[in-house]
């Protein structure tokens, strides 16, 4: 079994949130059971290009590079406009037959692309729009336009679309989509990571933090309610804590924000071992995020000790809410957050109680060899399912 995998970004693209890490998590452990993958992607890495091979193998998996006509589109518009990308997935079936494609995200080029090629060679396709499916926050005329134009066939031709919670099987149901080819397999974690973790107290010496430190990490846009989580810090309503926000400002609006409080730190993007200091080092994580189907990063806390509050209104809320592993709050409600987190920090036997919880539910249900295996049966079904319409559809001798 050959699968081609498609993103637009791949390591060391961090940058462009949770899609590069479990792409490249998903495809690693599959090779480990023994599913030959390939990764078509691009050289985006924020402004500038990825210095990268154009062909390169990177933990098992082969990876092809197209570079974008211009990496500022791709990172400020998420416009991605690859050079060679027919040609490229020629030359790799030529070589190496595929017999499956899988598409992450929506709304790329490169998605009509691997479509059109899977429609030459007859191939199937699944689908998972990891959350880029609703048309929200940003340029929704333009997400309307775009669908309409380019993306609306590319989820309705998938043999089936992967939703990585019951938030996500919701959103392809209000989109229309036939449920019966919607399967549900969450993101998965690379627990190896977190074995060997930065010492304590790392992350507050660099950035000179005394006290209870109090942390967001992620993409910075209005969706994921980083300035209410700033408004909850106002006025030095949690005396003694710091806020440290670390992430690539989508918005442009949180930093100037932040630079109005005493106590509140904004780093930038934040990668590597820095990021892990970062989770190491909180005392509470908060992530009070709004449509959001998963969420990778407060279960990347919990594996690092963090007590976590995250939105109760999305796929990350589900899955703690499930594990009895942090606490909820609605978006917007800087009232509640504010109570929540003077709850975990003075409670601190109650915050270790969950974080013990959410590491045994990751370790139960969300490592990437768990999601993998899922992910294979998955595979085999659609190739299954090929077959059996192919020889349904031949002429009687």
């Amino acid at each position: 079994m050959h699968v081609l995998h498609v993103t637009p970004y791949f390591p060391p693209t961090w940058a462009y949130g949770g899609i590069p890490r479990i792409v490249h998590g998903l495809t690693r452990a599959l090779a480990r059971l023994g599913v030959t993958g390939s990764v078509w992607t691009t050289d985006a890495l924020h402004h500038r290009r990825a210095e990268v091979p154009p062909r390169r193998v990177l933990d098992g998996v082969e990876v092809f590079v197209s570079p974008n006509a211009s990496n500022r589109l791709a990172y400020e518009h998420q416009l991605f406009l690859p050079r060679g990308g027919e040609a490229t997935l020629e030359a790799l079936h030529a070589e190496r037959p595929v017999d499956l494609l899988h598409l992450h995200g929506h709304r790329h080029l490169l998605n009509n692309v691997a479509v059109a090629f899977a429609r030459r060679h007859g191939l199937p396709y699944v689908f998972t729009p990891n959350g880029t499916l609703p048309r929200h926050e940003r340029k929704v005329g333009v997400k309307r336009l775009w669908d309409w134009l380019l993306a609306d066939a590319v989820p309705r031709g998938a043999a089936r679309i992967i939703a990585v919670s019951r938030a996500e099987l919701g959103q392809l149901r209000r989109a229309g989509l036939p449920p019966e080819r919607a399967r549900q397999i969450p993101n998965g974690l690379a627990l190896e990571e977190f074995d060997e973790l930065p010492a304590p107290g790392t992350f507050k010496a660099r950035w000179g933090v005394k006290g209870p430190m109090v942390a967001y990490l992620g993409q910075i846009s209005p969706r994921k309610g980083v300035d209410h989580l700033v408004a909850a810090f106002g006025g030095g309503a949690i005396p003694g804590a710091t806020l440290v926000i670390g992430g690539n400002d989508m918005g442009g609006l949180t930093k100037a924000k932040a630079q109005d409080h005493d106590g509140v730190i904004f780093t930038g993007l934040l990668e590597g071992p820095e990021r892990l200091a970062l989770l190491v080092d909180a005392d509470v994580l908060v992530y009070p995020s709004t449509d959001e189907v998963f969420g990778l990063v407060p279960f990347e806390g919990l594996l690092c000790g963090a007590p976590v509050i995250v939105g109760g209104d999305c796929g990350c809320g589900e899955l703690i809410a499930e594990a009895g592993a942090g606490l909820l709050v609605r978006h917007s409600d800087v009232e509640g957050l504010r109570e929540r987190v003077r709850a975990l920090l003075s409670d601190r036997a109650s915050a270790e109680v969950m974080v013990r919880r959410g590491r045994r539910y990751i370790e139960q249900h969300l490592s990437f060899e768990r999601v993998a295996q899922d992910h294979k049966l998955l595979y085999a079904e659609v190739l299954a399912e090929g077959r059996r319409e192919a020889g349904g559809r031949r002429e009687p001798s």
